[in-house]
């Protein structure tokens, strides 16, 4: 008897240890990119380069001097490593600090998602999708005839999913799905495994698993990867350089809301694009009833402009005067965000 119950400790014993250690590597990546801060991989794109933006001649200046002055000091004291300034197609400011320069990768964080909100318009142009205010079980069946697959595009864009926005600080809840949305190995099964947590359209959350699941749904319409279908509607017209974004694995999907990799230069085109399309930066600035400032993965700025930003990083864009600002940096604690863009704004002669 007590040989029989020695031998079914054992054989439990082991196949506990079996299952942790089985466990274990298949959770990996996730756990040495949380635990020891591995890298995740990343994917390039890459839109074959061209020519930049002309600098403005002395006569050709269309903005303060004074007010440009101040907007570098302004920078340059808080954290910026890059100011960029082009109005009516020409460069009017270009300075850089802490070694950064025009064609150097920079990280952008959670400025990274607002490409969706532009990817999304190019989706629209060439028939990708054929309205935002399409339900997104059409392209997720995981959740064909759940609540859940009734959230519209829009509402993805908006960040007024309804959907579970769990902790992500340190602890163990970075073992949970926000942890795994960041670090996992799999972004797509973690983003799809988010329930509801209020009604869609009722309630506004900056939150990282909306923008994951609008670049899962336009890979699926596309039948391209994420990656692909930014490199393909964005990239390539705008004659951008090399970028990169940081993926869940080799060859896998790309981090949509803060996984991208981008110089200066190319974050000024994407603003230049989006002013000379003033009809859709309007609709991006059309916010929602819980946010009506915030609207499609933007801010409305003043009465008349656009914000596109995230963790310090800013895109400023006055598609009424063709003013186009960049300002990249970490964010400083205590900083007034508000004084750049008010400063150069004023400063169209």
């Amino acid at each position: 008897m007590l040989r029989r119950l020695l031998l079914v400790l054992v054989t439990s014993g082991a196949l506990l240890v079996a299952a942790g250690v089985g466990l274990l590597a298949a959770d990996w990546p996730f756990l040495d990119r949380l635990w020891w801060g591995a890298p995740l991989p990343r994917v390039a794109i890459d839109g074959g380069g061209g020519a930049f933006f002309p600098p403005a001649a002395d006569a050709a200046r269309t903005l303060d001097a004074a007010a440009l002055d101040a907007a570098t000091r302004e920078a340059g004291a808080n954290g910026a490593v890059a100011l960029l300034v082009l109005h009516h197609g020409h460069l009017q400011l270009e300075r850089y600090w802490h070694g950064a320069g025009r064609d150097r990768l920079y990280p952008l964080a959670s400025l990274s998602r607002t490409l969706l909100g532009v990817a999304y318009g190019r989706a629209l142009d060439d028939g990708t999708v054929d309205s935002l205010d399409e339900p997104v079980e059409r392209w997720l069946g995981e959740w064909q005839d759940q609540p859940r697959g009734r959230i519209t595009l829009r509402q993805l864009l908006w960040n007024v999913s309804g959907l579970e926005t769990p902790a992500t600080g340190g602890g163990w809840s970075r073992l949970g799905k926000g942890g795994r949305l960041e670090f996992g190995a799999s972004f797509a099964r973690t983003a799809l495994s988010f329930r509801p947590a209020h009604e869609a359209g009722t309630h506004f959350a900056l939150a990282r698993v909306d923008a994951q699941l609008a670049a899962i749904v336009l890979a699926r319409a596309s039948g391209m990867s994420y990656a692909e279908y930014i490199e393909h509607a964005l990239w390539q017209p705008m004659h951008a350089g090399r970028a990169e974004f940081t993926a869940d694995r080799r060859g896998g999907m790309a981090a949509a809301y803060d996984g991208l990799y981008a110089s200066p230069a190319d974050v000024l085109r994407l603003g230049a694009l989006l002013a000379a399309d003033r009809g859709w930066a309007g609709e991006m600035a059309r916010g929602s009833i819980p946010n009506p400032r915030y609207g499609l993965q933007a801010r409305l700025l003043g009465d008349d402009g656009l914000e596109l930003a995230g963790d310090g990083r800013a895109l400023w864009i006055w598609p009424d005067v063709q003013l186009v600002v960049v300002r990249l940096g970490e964010a400083t604690p205590g900083r007034d965000a508000g004084v750049l863009p008010a400063l150069l704004r004023d400063a169209v002669r």
